[in-house]
Order: structure tokens, then C-alpha cells, then sequence
């Protein structure tokens, strides 16, 4: 999965994409690390999927 800018500089990463596959890179685990000073940037906003139930709590079907 491809990141924004932003993201990538806050997740630097030792992994890379050829043709269409990503490619491990040598760093240990995952090879992703993250930059906790330019986090701090960047306000977290939580998120929440639909609700799945009409006011009446019937189901719906987003």
C-alpha cells in the first residue's frame, strides 16, 4: 500500500515496491520505524465507520 508523503517521513521505512510486490529490506522486523518529533506535527483525528443500524435498530447496509 502506497502512503503520502507525509506519512512515508513519519513511517520511514527500509521496504520497496517492484512490480507491483513489495521487497523486504534488511532493517530487523518489519523494517519500519517512526519519527515520534514529526509526529507530534500532525493532530490525531479518530475515525469511525458508519454505523451499520437505522434509528429504529434495524440493519442497514452501507
Amino acid at each position: 500500500m502506497r502512503h503520502t508523503e507525509e506519512t512515508d517521513a513519519v513511517f520511514p521505512h527500509d521496504y520497496r515496491f517492484e512490480d507491483g510486490f513489495p521487497i523486504s529490506g534488511d532493517s530487523p522486523g518489519h523494517g519500519v520505524d517512526i519519527d515520534e518529533a514529526l509526529a507530534a506535527r500532525y493532530l490525531y483525528e479518530p475515525r469511525q465507520l458508519p454505523i451499520a443500524r437505522l434509528t429504529d435498530g434495524g440493519m442497514w447496509n452501507w
